[in-house]
């Protein structure tokens, strides 16, 4: 029999007793989160010297407290979130909302302009004053004629997310942006029925067409310059427009990832697991299908939802194809 653990930190707080946590973290976005329900009076400040104007219900916890959460089973905990408090919410039970590292980001204010950067060098701007790290595996992209006024931290990792067509994403404080499978980390073992608990939504897609993605650039002068994705035979075309300046290698890579993602044919969807073995988004997972061998193979862990509770302990994966 396992038994479940936990191991929270909020604060100035140690071994912290939850009731109930919920998290949440996907590539697609660089916003992750985490609800933790505690007991209500156990977290209120007991001082008998409070005067008439202070508040009679002051919290042990509050706002931008730093906030690391590890669970497993039998003392086995790995950390599931890492972030900071963004609101207190003083029901029965007391709901902490907290959010990662883009938390930071918020009070960032940003202007500047680059006539030539990198990616890099402009996240080390914005990134300034924070305790963000990059990631050493981020793809050197190149970009050019550059310009943010009084911008939010935030508006600037959209801008690479929507204007530049890349992946944007924290793994804790580690801030990743490039090319979606381009900061490949762990590979882990599932087989289905055996360490997972439902696998219903993990179905084969449908597509009726097969389009041909086009990425086009338009330089300053007016010229339009085309990349297509590598594909020979297609029903339709479907032009993408990015940010002019980058290099061969990133526009073919971006064009092949959105002509995978529109034409795949294969499984995707989310499987259900118990808090082991151990997955963060950006993993791998290699499916053995058992009873359903055509539901094998190799697949990217594209989020990952998860929930501590009385019910037992659950991590439900979303998973999609992989782009080589």
């Amino acid at each position: 029999m396992f038994y479940m653990t936990s191991d929270i930190t909020i604060g100035e707080l140690k071994k912290v007793k939850t009731t109930k946590v919920v998290w949440k973290t996907d590539v697609n976005g660089f916003i992750d989160t985490c609800t933790i329900e505690l007991p209500r009076i156990s977290y209120l400040k007991n001082d008998k010297t409070i005067t008439e104007g202070q508040k009679a219900n002051e919290y042990l916890i509050q706002e931008n407290d730093f906030v690391s959460v590890a669970l497993g089973y039998d003392g086995r905990n790995e950390k599931r979130f890492e972030g900071f408090v963004k609101r207190v919410n003083t029901g029965t039970p007391l709901q902490v909302e907290c959010e990662g590292y883009s938390y930071q980001l918020y009070d960032v204010v940003f202007s500047k302009t680059y006539a030539n950067t990198t990616v890099k060098e402009l996240l080390t701007d914005v990134c300034q004053g924070t305790t963000i790290k990059l990631a050493d595996k981020m793809p050197h992209i190149p970009l050019s004629n550059v310009r943010f006024k009084n911008a939010g931290g935030l508006q600037v990792l959209e801008w690479l997310q929507k204007e530049c067509k890349l992946a944007v994403y924290f793994n804790f404080n580690e801030l990743y942006v490039g090319t979606k499978f381009g900061k490949q980390q762990k590979k882990v073992k599932l087989k289905l029925g055996w360490n997972t608990i439902k696998d219903d939504d993990f179905k084969q897609r449908k597509t009726d067409k097969t389009t041909k993605i086009v990425i086009k650039e338009k330089s300053g002068t007016g010229e339009v310059k085309k990349t297509p994705a590598d594909v020979e035979k297609y029903s339709n075309e479907k032009a993408v427009k990015i940010k002019q300046g980058f290099p061969a290698d990133i526009l073919k890579d971006i064009a092949n990832r959105l002509q995978t993602k529109s034409n795949y044919k294969g499984y995707e969807g989310s499987i259900n697991c118990f808090l082991e073995p151990y997955m963060q988004k950006g993993m791998l997972v290699e499916v053995d299908g058992y009873r359903y061998p055509e539901k094998s193979g190799t697949f990217f862990i594209e989020s990952v939802e998860g929930e501590f509770s009385k019910n037992g302990g659950r991590q439900n994966i979303k998973l999609t194809y992989l782009s080589e």
